[in-house]
């Protein structure tokens, strides 16, 4: 069946050259075909996600070094004998490709690309046009469905950077995928030298593809590399010095959380860039307040934060990590307050350091589908 198919491209192709008409839906070349829903994330990061939660993430990471952390590719390309000049592909949601999500070009000796950063649960559309050596060009087309579930995010230069979207909450919602990214730091403020915690010209790039407006910086104002953000000028960018942990309960820290949160309440600031120095502590505790604000379970709230570990320098990262308190430790805090849903609890702390009951409506409205 395969020869097969291989026999009639090259019959159109060669229609094509002589002049016989050739619309873009007859396809004359091959293109990748799937056989089913495609993965974004890695078979063993899918394992741990998939599991109960009561293993802690160290039994499900890959021996070696590894980057989980940035998710998995889709490879794209073609086939064909023809003489190739030059090759390029565009991605859409729409069969009529009225907007383009994706542009690329595509290395003509190795005939296909690596495409990062797709969202979960979307059926996506690709044609990829040839450029041949007669100045004729011949376009073909094919469709892929990613499965749903967490999104890692590949930005050149940068670790442990994933999308807050796609985690359900207890009472049937989802956090909608696009407007916060968590991660590490980006401009190499206390990594100098580091060649994944400062973003390369192209990681820039990618990031400002996403649309981001506003740098939520939980590190001291000490630890920045330049007055600006490195993502540009016109990016807001704010340092909260944030606690981390259970400290984050203590008195002497509300207003910085304080702070954090009524920032996250204006719409206007999204999408936003969430970060610390290594997107584990600070990073991970103020996402675990706002997914559980938001009504994520305490499993998958603990699932999110064991996912740092993917990164391979972070293999120690786990529910029971002490670094001046520990995830649990945070999560414990939370169950003191009032509340018959720890989403409640999370409110009652949050109204207790004075954020306002409309920033918390406000909060989920923008961030929950």
């Amino acid at each position: 069946m395969k020869i097969f198919k291989k026999v009639i491209a090259m019959i159109a192709c060669v229609a094509c050259l002589f002049g016989a008409s050739c619309g873009e839906s007859e396809n004359p070349f091959a293109v990748t075909e799937f056989d089913g829903k495609v993965d974004l994330v890695h078979q063993e990061v899918l394992n741990y996600l998939n599991s109960d939660g009561s293993i802690p993430v160290t039994h499900y990471l890959p021996n070696g070094v590894y980057r989980h952390d940035q998710g998995k590719a889709v490879t794209l390309g073609y086939d064909t004998d023809l003489d190739v000049k030059s090759a390029d592909i565009q991605i859409s949601r729409t069969q009529d490709f009225a907007v383009i999500e994706v542009e690329d070009t595509i290395n003509v000796r190795r005939k296909k690309v690596e495409i990062t950063n797709l969202y979960p649960g979307v059926n996506y559309y690709f044609r990829i046009n040839l450029t041949l050596a007669d100045g004729s060009v011949l376009t073909s087309k094919g469709s892929f469905e990613t499965n749903k579930g967490a999104r890692f995010i590949e930005l050149s230069g940068a670790s442990n950077v994933r999308d807050l979207g796609g985690w359900k909450t207890e009472n049937g919602k989802q956090i909608k995928y696009g407007l916060i990214y968590r991660g590490g730091e980006i401009d190499g403020g206390k990594n100098t030298g580091h060649p994944d915690f400062c973003l390369t010209p192209y990681g820039v790039e990618q990031a400002r593809s996403f649309g981001i407006k506003t740098e939520i910086d939980l590190r001291s104002e000490n630890d920045k590399a330049s007055e600006h953000s490195i993502l540009g000028e016109d990016i807001q960018r704010t340092f909260y010095n944030s606690a981390q942990y259970q400290n984050i309960l203590k008195p002497e820290n509300a207003e910085r959380t304080r702070k954090i949160f009524s920032d996250l309440a204006k719409p206007s600031a999204y999408p936003v860039y969430l970060h610390c120095t290594h997107g584990v502590d600070r990073a991970g505790s103020i996402t675990l307040l706002l997914e559980g604000l938001l009504g994520v379970s305490k499993q998958d709230l603990i699932k999110d934060y064991e996912l740092s570990a993917f990164y391979h320098n972070y293999k120690h990262v786990h529910r029971e990590l002490d670094n001046g308190g520990t995830i649990l430790g945070l999560i414990d805090g939370i169950d003191a307050f009032e509340g018959e849903t720890f989403a409640k609890k999370v409110e009652n702390f949050l109204l207790s350091i004075g954020v306002t009951a409309q920033e918390i409506s406000s909060i989920r409205a923008t961030l929950l589908e």
